[in-house]
């Protein structure tokens, strides 16, 4: 699983998505953040219904946690925990990669790493294991027009990428990065009782 603050090693085929996500940062990077704003709206200290009243959202074996669908700028942060540690879930299991984009709108960086498991799939790619860090710069995210801000530094090891004979494939591989000043752009919706990802910058 991914790390909150200190490194561990994972599974094979996740990080197809990660490397898709460093790929991505010039991309997701070339908007500069904002200056964080001093005031929350008073509707972010709501909390949601309590877990027992809400549906499942997520993998059967691995559920959006309570504190990930609380209405706070903490459940901003949490959430956002989920979202990238789903991404490693779904790349673990094999599972189909739609809970990824059921959790964003309009978030083009997750679209593509949706898409980039599928493909990679039927190409008879896989990974060899790879050390990733996501450490939040705080405990709460920043109150933006558009939703909350979610800061983070994100790394990787070095990421090899074999074809189905096991042979390594060069040009689909990637380097370590080292630490990348990364963030997300989170929103609540009512409908799900959960926030969604509109915004993934890695680097």
């Amino acid at each position: 699983m991914i790390a909150d603050g200190g490194g561990r090693r994972m599974g094979r085929a996740a990080w197809t998505a990660a490397a898709l996500m460093v790929a991505a940062g010039a991309l997701a990077g070339c908007s500069e953040a904002e200056p964080a704003s001093a005031t929350l709206p008073t509707t972010s200290a709501q909390a949601a219904p309590t877990s027992e009243a809400l549906p499942p959202i997520g993998p059967a074996d691995f559920p959006m946690p309570p504190e990930a669908r609380e209405k706070t700028p903490h459940g901003a942060v949490a959430f956002t925990r989920y979202y990238v540690q789903l991404i490693e879930y779904v790349g673990d299991s094999n599972l189909d990669p739609q809970p990824i984009i059921a959790l964003s709108v309009d978030c083009e960086v997750c679209e593509r790493i949706a898409s980039s498991f599928t493909e990679d799939r039927a190409a008879g790619y896989s990974y060899d294991d790879v050390w990733v860090r996501m450490t939040p710069y705080d405990d709460e995210a920043f109150a933006r027009d558009q939703g909350f801000d979610v800061g983070f530094v994100y790394e990787q090891g070095t990421l090899i990428v074999r074809d189905a004979s096991g042979q390594v494939v060069e040009d689909e591989g990637a380097a370590a990065t080292g630490p990348l000043q990364s963030g997300a752009l989170v929103t609540w919706r009512e409908d799900l009782s959960s926030w969604v990802v509109t915004s993934l910058t890695i680097g």
